[in-house]
């Protein structure tokens, strides 16, 4: 089934204030998912550049940043609102770029170390999912 762009654009606006604890109450090991994770990103660099696909309110990006504090992170969102609720959680931090934008047609120019997602690529129709596959993981 394709999800319509604007319809997940619009209920993730609506949702943004409460998204975050939601998401601690419908995970199973909510901490371990984000942990586990992040434990996996082990990267050569003290301060990779890392790029978030649907970013939300920037909850994974926060576990990376815990662990790699001069992180540049780039955040890419369909949300406006969900952005909003990252710019507040990152408010202090300089090195964090917010792209409101559909990251499935985004021209991206710079180079990452890392790529994350946390539960947006399952919104996107097999060959979508394939593109992600193909452009970022090698």
């Amino acid at each position: 089934m394709e999800f319509n762009r604007l319809d997940i654009k619009e209920q993730f606006n609506e949702v943004a204030q409460k998204y975050d604890k939601q998401r601690a109450k419908l995970i199973p090991c909510f901490e371990d998912f984000y942990k586990i994770a992040t434990d996996l990103a082990s990267l050569e660099t003290d301060s990779p550049r890392v790029l978030d696909l649907g970013a939300g309110t920037g909850l994974f990006s926060s576990y990376i940043l815990n662990k790699y504090p001069k992180a540049k992170i780039t955040l890419i969102d369909l949300s406006e609102n969900m952005l909003d609720i990252a710019k507040t959680r990152f408010q202090n931090k300089p090195n964090i770029q917010y792209i409101a934008g559909d990251y499935t047609k985004f021209e991206y120019r710079e180079q990452f170390d890392l790529v994350i997602s946390s539960l947006s690529i399952h919104h996107l129709n097999d060959s979508k999912r394939n593109i992600y596959i193909r452009r970022f993981i090698q």
